[in-house]
């Protein structure tokens, strides 16, 4: 006779049995609770927030298939973090997002905004430069001087190169076959302005140092208020 039926025979016994039953799983349920009570002490609620399911690059339109929901604990969580898709979808990508990582506002341009001007930062404007032959293989995101040269200045510059730089630290939001289009301030747009139409522009890529911030300073504080070129580069720049 198996033990299943001698409980059976045995209400005493069977009862007993779930009554242990019973008691092993609400203790188990008690040690869950208790360790999700402890985590949430102290690591904070558990908080709905959107990730990207692959790497998206600046220019994306945020699409269903691109972001999930994950519930991650509040206190791991960046300020401006997303907490819906519906708030991320059709919006344009500004900074790389990576696969699993929260997703915060500042990677998205404002909603309803597209193309470059999804891209620019705020108040600055979008001016596109030349690609000269051979000309830099830039990409997105890259930041660089413009240069203008004015061959008629050469003998003005007393030994000085005629080369002035007319936009400094411009941040290249988009990259085409015969031009790039980079996000400068209004006063340095006059200048590359008067440049393409008066002298030779080029496009010198900034070093790493240089762009640990490329958000434009529009304050004016930095920036000459007149048109005019700056002063000319010093010899072997």
């Amino acid at each position: 006779m198996g033990r299943s039926a001698r409980l059976a025979r045995s209400p005493l016994a069977y009862w007993v049995v779930v009554a242990v039953l019973a008691l092993l799983t609400g203790m188990v349920a008690a040690r869950v609770v208790g360790n999700a009570g402890a985590l949430a002490s102290r690591y904070g609620p558990l908080r709905p927030v959107v990730v990207a399911t692959h790497p998206l690059e600046p220019g994306t339109v945020v699409t269903a298939g691109d972001v999930a929901v994950r519930r991650l604990p509040a206190s791991a969580l960046p300020a401006g973090v997303v907490g819906s898709t519906g708030v991320a979808e059709g919006r344009v990508v500004v900074a790389p997002v990576f696969p699993g990582v929260p997703m915060v506002a500042g990677q998205l341009a404002p909603d309803g905004r597209r193309g470059l001007a999804a891209l620019l930062p705020a108040g600055s404007r979008a001016v596109a430069v030349p690609n000269g032959r051979p000309s830099l293989a830039l990409v997105r995101g890259d930041a660089v001087d413009v240069l203008a040269t004015f061959d008629d200045l050469a003998d003005e510059a007393e030994g000085s190169p005629p080369t002035f730089r007319v936009a400094t630290n411009a941040l290249v939001v988009d990259v085409g076959d015969e031009s790039a289009a980079v996000a400068v301030t209004p006063e340095e747009a006059a200048r590359v302005a008067f440049a393409l139409a008066s002298g030779v522009v080029t496009l010198a890529l900034a070093g790493p140092a240089e762009t640990a911030d490329v958000d434009l300073d529009l304050s004016g504080s930095s920036t000459p208020a007149a048109p005019a070129p700056p002063d000319p580069l010093p010899p072997g720049r």
